[in-house]
Protein backbone atom coordinates (compact mmCIF):
# COMPACT_ATOMS: atom_id res chain seq x y z
CA UNK A 1 0.00 0.00 0.00
CA UNK A 2 1.03 3.55 -0.57
CA UNK A 3 2.16 5.90 1.23
CA UNK A 4 -0.32 7.90 0.31
CA UNK A 5 -3.57 5.75 0.53
CA UNK A 6 -2.07 4.98 4.25
CA UNK A 7 -2.07 8.09 5.39
CA UNK A 8 -5.61 8.88 3.99
CA UNK A 9 -6.90 5.55 5.36
CA UNK A 10 -5.54 5.73 8.61
CA UNK A 11 -7.63 6.34 11.73
CA UNK A 12 -6.15 8.17 15.38
CA UNK A 13 -6.62 7.03 18.53
CA UNK A 14 -5.79 5.40 21.69
CA UNK A 15 -6.54 2.38 23.60
CA UNK A 16 -5.91 2.20 27.38
CA UNK A 17 -6.05 -0.63 29.70
CA UNK A 18 -6.07 -1.17 33.90
CA UNK A 19 -5.32 -4.23 34.43
CA UNK A 20 -5.82 -8.07 33.90
CA UNK A 21 -6.49 -10.77 36.14
CA UNK A 22 -9.64 -12.75 37.86
CA UNK A 23 -13.01 -11.11 38.05
CA UNK A 24 -13.54 -10.79 42.03
CA UNK A 25 -16.93 -9.19 43.05
CA UNK A 26 -17.36 -5.57 44.21
CA UNK A 27 -19.34 -2.80 45.36
CA UNK A 28 -20.99 -0.74 42.57
CA UNK A 29 -19.78 2.29 44.30
CA UNK A 30 -16.30 0.66 43.40
CA UNK A 31 -17.07 -0.61 39.89
CA UNK A 32 -18.43 2.96 38.55
CA UNK A 33 -15.05 4.21 40.16
CA UNK A 34 -12.90 2.48 38.45
CA UNK A 35 -15.05 2.30 34.90
CA UNK A 36 -15.45 6.04 35.38
CA UNK A 37 -12.09 6.58 35.43
CA UNK A 38 -10.95 3.94 32.33
CA UNK A 39 -13.49 6.36 30.50
CA UNK A 40 -11.93 9.15 31.55
CA UNK A 41 -8.48 8.27 31.07
CA UNK A 42 -9.21 7.52 27.09
CA UNK A 43 -11.24 10.16 26.79
CA UNK A 44 -8.22 12.56 28.05
CA UNK A 45 -5.63 11.15 25.85
CA UNK A 46 -8.17 11.63 22.73
CA UNK A 47 -8.68 15.24 23.44
CA UNK A 48 -4.85 15.76 23.27
CA UNK A 49 -4.91 14.11 19.96
CA UNK A 50 -7.67 15.51 18.50
CA UNK A 51 -5.64 18.72 19.21
CA UNK A 52 -3.04 17.46 16.98
CA UNK A 53 -0.80 16.54 19.81
CA UNK A 54 1.64 13.47 19.70
CA UNK A 55 1.18 10.28 20.46
CA UNK A 56 3.55 10.34 23.23
CA UNK A 57 1.55 13.51 25.33
CA UNK A 58 -2.00 11.01 25.07
CA UNK A 59 -0.56 8.16 26.02
CA UNK A 60 1.13 9.68 28.91
CA UNK A 61 -2.02 12.32 29.96
CA UNK A 62 -4.19 8.72 29.65
CA UNK A 63 -1.92 6.99 32.07
CA UNK A 64 -1.89 10.58 34.80
CA UNK A 65 -5.12 10.02 34.75
CA UNK A 66 -5.24 6.10 36.31
CA UNK A 67 -2.15 7.23 38.63
CA UNK A 68 -4.20 9.69 40.08
CA UNK A 69 -7.03 7.70 39.72
CA UNK A 70 -6.00 5.62 43.59
CA UNK A 71 -8.33 2.83 41.87
CA UNK A 72 -5.46 1.19 39.83
CA UNK A 73 -2.41 -0.60 41.06
CA UNK A 74 -0.39 2.97 39.74
CA UNK A 75 0.67 5.80 41.51
CA UNK A 76 -1.56 6.63 44.28
CA UNK A 77 -3.04 3.06 44.15
CA UNK A 78 0.20 1.09 44.01
CA UNK A 79 0.08 -2.28 45.95
CA UNK A 80 2.65 -2.98 48.71
CA UNK A 81 5.66 -5.02 49.01
CA UNK A 82 6.45 -7.65 51.35
CA UNK A 83 7.85 -5.01 53.42
CA UNK A 84 5.23 -2.32 53.16
CA UNK A 85 6.53 -0.01 51.15
CA UNK A 86 6.00 1.20 47.39
CA UNK A 87 7.67 0.83 44.87
CA UNK A 88 6.58 1.21 40.98
CA UNK A 89 8.12 0.76 37.74
CA UNK A 90 6.64 2.74 34.27
CA UNK A 91 7.97 2.78 30.78
CA UNK A 92 7.23 4.97 27.67
CA UNK A 93 7.99 3.76 24.17
CA UNK A 94 8.25 5.78 20.52
CA UNK A 95 7.66 4.22 16.99
CA UNK A 96 11.17 5.49 16.15
CA UNK A 97 12.47 3.26 19.17
CA UNK A 98 13.47 6.39 21.89
CA UNK A 99 12.08 4.77 24.93
CA UNK A 100 12.85 5.63 28.98
CA UNK A 101 11.69 3.66 32.38
CA UNK A 102 12.06 3.50 35.82
CA UNK A 103 12.12 0.79 37.97
CA UNK A 104 11.76 0.02 41.82
CA UNK A 105 11.79 3.45 43.37
CA UNK A 106 9.45 5.83 44.75
CA UNK A 107 10.07 9.60 43.85
CA UNK A 108 7.36 10.64 41.92
CA UNK A 109 3.72 11.07 42.11
CA UNK A 110 3.22 10.00 38.52
CA UNK A 111 5.92 7.61 37.50
CA UNK A 112 5.14 7.32 33.82
CA UNK A 113 6.43 11.52 33.28
CA UNK A 114 9.88 10.58 35.31
CA UNK A 115 9.99 7.63 32.75
CA UNK A 116 9.16 10.08 30.60
CA UNK A 117 12.30 12.39 31.65
CA UNK A 118 14.37 9.81 31.93
CA UNK A 119 13.77 9.46 27.81
CA UNK A 120 14.42 12.99 26.82
CA UNK A 121 17.02 14.28 29.42
CA UNK A 122 18.96 11.56 29.79
CA UNK A 123 20.97 8.87 27.63
CA UNK A 124 19.71 5.53 28.92
CA UNK A 125 16.53 3.84 29.02
CA UNK A 126 16.38 2.08 32.12
CA UNK A 127 17.22 3.78 35.78
CA UNK A 128 16.38 2.04 38.99
CA UNK A 129 16.05 2.56 42.96
CA UNK A 130 14.91 5.19 44.93
CA UNK A 131 17.90 6.80 45.61
CA UNK A 132 19.26 6.85 42.42
CA UNK A 133 15.95 8.24 40.96
CA UNK A 134 15.63 11.13 43.18
CA UNK A 135 19.20 12.46 42.32
CA UNK A 136 18.50 11.92 38.69
CA UNK A 137 14.82 13.91 39.44
CA UNK A 138 16.20 16.89 41.46
CA UNK A 139 19.28 16.92 38.61
CA UNK A 140 16.88 17.80 35.92
CA UNK A 141 14.52 19.87 38.66
CA UNK A 142 11.89 17.43 38.31
CA UNK A 143 10.22 17.30 41.95
CA UNK A 144 11.20 14.81 43.97
CA UNK A 145 7.53 13.85 45.90
CA UNK A 146 6.96 9.88 47.09
CA UNK A 147 3.72 8.13 47.11
CA UNK A 148 1.95 7.39 50.35
CA UNK A 149 0.35 4.31 50.56
CA UNK A 150 -3.47 4.85 50.93
CA UNK A 151 -5.42 3.82 53.93
CA UNK A 152 -7.36 1.27 51.60
CA UNK A 153 -3.74 0.06 50.69
CA UNK A 154 -2.80 -0.43 54.30
CA UNK A 155 -6.07 -2.23 55.01
CA UNK A 156 -5.27 -4.86 52.27
CA UNK A 157 -1.68 -5.06 53.06
CA UNK A 158 -2.31 -5.97 56.83
CA UNK A 159 -4.63 -8.58 55.87
CA UNK A 160 -2.75 -10.02 52.82
CA UNK A 161 -0.11 -10.12 55.30
CA UNK A 162 -2.01 -12.33 57.65
CA UNK A 163 -3.38 -14.45 55.13
CA UNK A 164 0.34 -14.86 53.82
CA UNK A 165 1.60 -16.91 55.99
CA UNK A 166 -1.29 -19.60 55.91
CA UNK A 167 -1.39 -20.18 52.68
CA UNK A 168 1.43 -22.08 49.61
CA UNK A 169 0.70 -20.57 46.36
CA UNK A 170 1.82 -22.71 43.06
CA UNK A 171 2.17 -19.30 41.30
CA UNK A 172 5.69 -18.64 43.60
CA UNK A 173 6.64 -21.82 44.78
CA UNK A 174 10.06 -20.91 45.52
CA UNK A 175 9.17 -17.26 47.28
CA UNK A 176 7.14 -19.50 49.47
CA UNK A 177 10.06 -21.37 50.80
CA UNK A 178 11.55 -17.94 51.36
CA UNK A 179 8.75 -16.67 53.33
CA UNK A 180 4.77 -17.56 53.78
CA UNK A 181 4.02 -16.21 50.55
CA UNK A 182 0.41 -15.35 49.34
CA UNK A 183 -0.17 -13.75 45.79
CA UNK A 184 -3.08 -11.97 44.55
CA UNK A 185 -4.88 -11.35 41.22
CA UNK A 186 -4.53 -7.60 41.84
CA UNK A 187 -3.02 -7.78 38.42
CA UNK A 188 -4.32 -3.70 37.64
CA UNK A 189 -1.30 -2.49 35.97
CA UNK A 190 -2.21 0.67 33.64
CA UNK A 191 -1.32 1.40 30.16
CA UNK A 192 -1.80 2.73 27.11
CA UNK A 193 -1.11 2.78 23.33
CA UNK A 194 -1.90 5.62 20.91
CA UNK A 195 -1.15 6.34 17.43
CA UNK A 196 -1.83 10.49 16.33
CA UNK A 197 -2.82 12.04 12.75
CA UNK A 198 0.59 12.01 11.45
CA UNK A 199 1.00 8.05 11.94
CA UNK A 200 3.11 8.38 14.86
CA UNK A 201 2.34 5.53 17.60
CA UNK A 202 3.33 5.06 21.54
CA UNK A 203 2.94 2.50 24.28
CA UNK A 204 3.33 3.50 27.98
CA UNK A 205 2.95 1.56 30.82
CA UNK A 206 2.42 2.21 34.74
CA UNK A 207 2.51 -0.20 38.26
CA UNK A 208 3.09 -0.56 41.41
CA UNK A 209 3.43 -4.07 41.04
CA UNK A 210 2.55 -7.33 42.67
CA UNK A 211 1.18 -7.87 46.10
CA UNK A 212 3.88 -8.57 48.86
CA UNK A 213 6.93 -8.71 46.24
CA UNK A 214 10.56 -8.87 47.51
CA UNK A 215 12.01 -5.75 47.87
CA UNK A 216 13.83 -5.16 45.26
CA UNK A 217 11.72 -6.83 42.23
CA UNK A 218 11.15 -5.07 39.16
CA UNK A 219 8.65 -6.44 36.71
CA UNK A 220 8.02 -6.45 33.23
CA UNK A 221 6.70 -2.92 32.77
CA UNK A 222 9.84 -1.12 33.27
CA UNK A 223 11.16 -3.31 30.25
CA UNK A 224 11.00 -2.55 26.66
CA UNK A 225 10.11 -5.29 25.13
CA UNK A 226 8.39 -7.28 27.74
CA UNK A 227 5.93 -4.73 29.47
CA UNK A 228 5.92 -2.03 25.91
CA UNK A 229 7.10 -1.88 22.50
CA UNK A 230 6.72 0.17 20.31
CA UNK A 231 8.28 0.72 16.47
CA UNK A 232 6.57 2.82 13.66
CA UNK A 233 6.53 0.49 11.11
CA UNK A 234 5.03 -1.78 12.92
CA UNK A 235 2.89 -0.01 15.48
CA UNK A 236 2.73 -0.20 19.81
CA UNK A 237 1.85 -2.78 22.34
CA UNK A 238 1.31 -2.81 25.83
CA UNK A 239 1.17 -5.59 28.34
CA UNK A 240 -0.47 -6.55 31.92
CA UNK A 241 -1.06 -9.59 33.79
CA UNK A 242 1.81 -12.14 35.93
CA UNK A 243 5.18 -9.65 35.22
CA UNK A 244 7.51 -12.72 35.41
CA UNK A 245 5.49 -14.41 32.92
CA UNK A 246 5.58 -11.75 30.38
CA UNK A 247 9.33 -11.10 30.57
CA UNK A 248 9.75 -15.16 29.50
CA UNK A 249 8.15 -14.47 26.48
CA UNK A 250 8.85 -10.53 25.29
CA UNK A 251 4.88 -10.27 25.05
CA UNK A 252 4.94 -7.01 23.53
CA UNK A 253 7.65 -7.25 21.20
CA UNK A 254 6.23 -10.08 20.06
CA UNK A 255 3.07 -8.37 18.89
CA UNK A 256 4.50 -5.82 17.51
CA UNK A 257 6.82 -8.51 15.40
CA UNK A 258 3.70 -10.04 14.01
CA UNK A 259 2.70 -6.94 13.18
CA UNK A 260 5.46 -6.34 11.29
CA UNK A 261 4.84 -9.34 9.55
CA UNK A 262 1.23 -7.96 8.57
CA UNK A 263 -0.98 -9.02 10.93
CA UNK A 264 -3.18 -6.23 12.09
CA UNK A 265 -3.55 -5.38 15.55
CA UNK A 266 -5.97 -7.70 16.67
CA UNK A 267 -5.06 -10.72 15.08
CA UNK A 268 -1.24 -9.98 16.59
CA UNK A 269 -2.85 -9.73 19.95
CA UNK A 270 -4.86 -12.55 19.57
CA UNK A 271 -2.11 -14.84 18.17
CA UNK A 272 0.65 -13.78 20.89
CA UNK A 273 -1.90 -14.64 23.38
CA UNK A 274 -2.36 -17.84 22.26
CA UNK A 275 1.62 -17.85 22.37
CA UNK A 276 1.96 -17.31 25.87
CA UNK A 277 -1.06 -19.49 26.68
CA UNK A 278 0.68 -22.46 25.38
CA UNK A 279 4.27 -21.53 26.74
CA UNK A 280 3.19 -20.52 30.14
CA UNK A 281 -0.58 -21.45 30.57
CA UNK A 282 -4.01 -19.76 31.10
CA UNK A 283 -4.59 -16.70 33.45
CA UNK A 284 -0.70 -15.01 33.33
CA UNK A 285 -1.78 -11.55 31.39
CA UNK A 286 -3.63 -9.86 28.59
CA UNK A 287 -2.17 -7.49 25.42
CA UNK A 288 -3.34 -4.39 23.77
CA UNK A 289 -2.39 -3.02 20.87
CA UNK A 290 -2.05 0.03 17.88
CA UNK A 291 -0.62 -1.03 14.21
CA UNK A 292 0.51 1.83 11.52
CA UNK A 293 -2.96 1.36 9.85
CA UNK A 294 -4.54 2.93 13.42
CA UNK A 295 -6.32 -0.40 13.69
CA UNK A 296 -6.87 -1.95 17.38
CA UNK A 297 -6.91 -4.67 19.08
CA UNK A 298 -6.92 -6.14 22.64
CA UNK A 299 -6.52 -10.00 24.19
CA UNK A 300 -6.33 -11.68 27.08
CA UNK A 301 -6.11 -15.09 28.58
CA UNK A 302 -7.22 -14.22 31.96
CA UNK A 303 -10.59 -13.31 32.93
CA UNK A 304 -10.78 -10.17 33.06
CA UNK A 305 -8.64 -7.47 30.89
CA UNK A 306 -10.50 -3.76 31.55
CA UNK A 307 -9.75 -1.26 28.67
CA UNK A 308 -11.30 1.32 27.37
CA UNK A 309 -11.15 2.81 23.25
CA UNK A 310 -11.71 5.79 21.82
CA UNK A 311 -10.79 7.08 18.06
CA UNK A 312 -11.41 9.52 15.21
CA UNK A 313 -13.71 7.66 13.55
CA UNK A 314 -16.08 6.41 16.80
CA UNK A 315 -18.79 8.92 18.18
CA UNK A 316 -17.42 8.29 21.89
CA UNK A 317 -15.30 6.34 24.21
CA UNK A 318 -16.51 2.70 24.53
CA UNK A 319 -15.29 1.09 28.12
CA UNK A 320 -14.81 -2.88 28.05
CA UNK A 321 -15.34 -3.63 31.61
CA UNK A 322 -17.28 -6.72 32.43
CA UNK A 323 -15.59 -10.79 31.72
CA UNK A 324 -18.88 -10.38 29.07
CA UNK A 325 -17.91 -7.06 27.12
CA UNK A 326 -16.12 -7.14 23.90
CA UNK A 327 -14.11 -5.19 21.88
CA UNK A 328 -15.95 -2.19 20.07
CA UNK A 329 -16.18 -3.03 15.89
CA UNK A 330 -12.49 -2.79 14.30
CA UNK A 331 -11.86 0.89 13.64
CA UNK A 332 -10.59 0.32 10.35
CA UNK A 333 -10.80 3.17 8.44
CA UNK A 334 -11.76 1.67 5.20
CA UNK A 335 -9.02 -0.70 5.86
CA UNK A 336 -10.07 -4.52 6.11
CA UNK A 337 -8.32 -7.04 8.96
CA UNK A 338 -5.04 -8.76 6.89
CA UNK A 339 -5.39 -12.72 8.02
CA UNK A 340 -2.50 -14.01 9.26
CA UNK A 341 -0.26 -16.31 7.00
CA UNK A 342 2.92 -17.43 8.17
Amino acid sequence: MRSSEIKQNRDFGIVVHGGAGSFVQGSSKEFGRRRKDLEQSATSGFKVLSKKGSATDAVEEAIRVMEDSGVFNAGKGSCLTLDAKVYVDAALMNGDLTCGAIGGGNVAQNPITLARAVMEKSDHVLLVGTENLARFARTIGFPVVPLIPSALRLEQYKKYKVEAFKHSLKEWPRNTKLFRHRQYNDNDTVGAVAIDSKGHVCAGVSTGGRWLKLPGRVGDSALIGAGVYARSDSGAACATGMGEEIIRVCLSKSVCDLMKMGADAQSACDAAINMLTNMIGAGVGGVIAIDRLGRFGASRNTDLMTRAFRFNSMKRTYVAFLPEHLNPPPSSGGLKRKPLRF
